[in-house]
């Protein structure tokens, strides 16, 4: 079959693509025929007979020339193996989020504060939120978790109107946020609630001020107490999936039975109402859930809705004693200073 004839202008085409080989600009053929979007088979049989033609005078040259610009950027294969390894960096990330450990040095008993949605501003129980924090920073032994929330930091739109409402600002909220983070508590991770995501700035810029490096983990974080002689594993969101009125904990009940885990404790906020139980499954292992109130109070929207305005349970205190015979080895609290007497008390028969 005789081969089909090229036009003069797909020949230079053909050659200058040559020479970008040749300069290393393409490194190699296959490369070349990539960002081209030329087959290779192809690209190689027009480079040949443009090659020919021109030895032998036949490519006639063109009536004017352009000039040859560099490309503005790395070549999209490059690009692509840039974003490949950013991939990867990002699929190791989320896989390192997943039972991160926190370390102890010791067996000795501890105190895990779960802290309810703060919502810092105007609606906030501050004499009650100082208090706890007082007794968080000062009692040895307790660690914290942030279950999120910690402004209202309403977002666009009609949610922006609630603005109107509050006599805060953006940037009080932001001060309100930095001092709880800065406040001397022993965090052990923080989580970002619907509220944080309503204004992705305000995540943004708790991160950026996260000194400590403590973890900050969107809704969820499934991490893992670490004793010299064994583990805790510790199921905490913002929320879990699944509610009912007749159980205030449904949806850690619904993460139990459901969920892969077997963790020890599955903890939540975010419904601005607590709740704890306990109890053996059949397996023989035994779970302690939890759902931590917060510290908004005067919440126009449940006093509309005539939702109750529980006065316990703002944060609650888990005590782990790791060394305790048997499988319940975790105390709940709703009351953070009784809690912390506990935990005081268990802590001097240690000694």
């Amino acid at each position: 079959m005789a081969q089909k004839s090229l036009d003069n202008d797909t020949l230079r085409e053909s050659l200058e693509i040559d020479k970008k080989i040749q300069k290393g600009i393409y490194a190699n053929l296959t490369v070349a025929a990539k960002e081209t979007g030329i087959p290779r088979s192809t690209l190689t049989n027009r480079i040949e007979r443009a090659r020919e033609k021109e030895i032998i005078g036949e490519l006639t040259p063109e009536s004017h020339t352009l000039p040859d610009f560099p490309d503005p950027d790395v070549s999209t294969v490059e690009i692509i193996d840039h974003m490949e390894k950013r991939f990867n960096k990002k699929l190791a990330h989320e896989a390192a989020k997943k039972w991160f450990p926190i370390k102890f040095p010791t067996d000795e008993t501890i105190g895990l504060a779960v802290v309810g949605d703060p919502h810092l501003g105007t609606n906030t129980h501050w004499s009650l939120l100082r208090s706890h924090v007082d007794c968080m920073k000062n009692t040895p032994g307790i660690v914290a978790l942030n279950i999120g929330d910690n402004s209202d930091n309403w977002g666009w739109g009609r949610l922006m109107a609630l603005y109107a409402d509050d006599d805060i600002s953006r940037q009080t909220e932001r001060k309100l946020g930095k001092w709880l983070l800065e406040s001397g508590i022993k965090w052990c991770a923080w989580l970002h609630g619907n509220h944080e995501l309503f204004h992705g700035e305000f995540p943004t810029y708790l991160e950026a001020i996260n000194c400590k490096k403590i973890p900050m983990v969107e809704w969820r974080a499934r991490l893992k107490f670490v004793f010299p002689s064994g583990e805790v594993k510790i199921d905490a969101a913002h929320d879990h999936k699944g509610s009912s009125i007749y159980n205030p904990v449904h949806g850690q009940k619904r993460a139990v039975l459901w969920g892969q885990e077997n963790c020890d404790l599955y903890v939540a906020g975010h419904r601005h109402s607590w709740a704890l139980s306990s109890e053996e499954l059949d397996n023989g292992h035994c779970v302690v859930m939890g759902r931590a109130r917060g510290y908004k109070w005067n919440d126009p929207y449940a006093l509309r809705h005539q939702f109750a305005e529980q006065r316990y349970g703002s944060s609650l205190l888990f005590v782990i004693d790791i060394k305790r015979t048997g499988p319940m080895k975790i105390t709940g609290f709703a009351d953070l200073e009784e809690g912390a007497e506990f935990l005081t008390w268990k802590r001097s028969r240690e000694k």
